[in-house]
């Protein structure tokens, strides 16, 4: 089982149907099932859209058509890994960083994570599960000065056989 890491924001849309004239950069296999074809298998698959924003689709397995459309507001991710069922994002978006991650569960592929951080995240190599650790946000105090950070918060996302 390996980990692709790239140093590399994505918003729900599932109605807009520009996505189909954007070019696939990847497709990525959220299954360990090598002998079907990868047209035929549940599936995580990249968009790119006019030179920057990306656009992630999920796609069940036996499908053609995507049950998740995910459009990307702050262009390509510095950071995407994937993991089996599991694609981690991390986008700058102004003030802080947005962090997304899809999962497939029960073979349906979801939004599972939604947050922001200042800092970069770590995505651990899996085990049972994919380990995301995301640094909390911390703002100076009334004199300027920083508190000691909160502990990072730690996401498990189970890996599905």
């Amino acid at each position: 089982m390996g980990l692709l890491l790239l140093l590399v924001e994505p918003s729900l849309a599932q109605d807009n149907p520009n996505w189909r004239a954007c070019p696939v950069i990847a497709t990525l296999p959220a299954d360990m099932d090598w002998t079907e074809p990868l047209e035929q298998r549940r599936r995580f698959q990249l968009r790119q859209c006019g030179g920057d924003p990306v656009v992630v689709l999920g796609i069940e397995k036996g499908k053609a058509e995507p049950s998740l459309v995910f459009h990307s507001p702050d262009g390509y991710p510095r950071l995407l890994a994937h993991v089996r069922n599991v694609l981690v994002f991390q986008s700058g978006g102004g003030a802080s960083d947005h962090v997304r991650v899809f999962a497939f569960r029960l073979g349906k592929p979801t939004l599972a994570l939604k947050t922001a951080t200042k800092d970069h995240i770590e995505v651990k190599p899996p085990g049972e599960s994919v380990t995301i650790v995301v640094p909390p946000t911390t703002n100076p105090g009334p004199g300027g000065r920083f508190p000691p950070p909160p502990r990072p918060k730690l996401y498990r996302f189970p890996i599905e056989y």
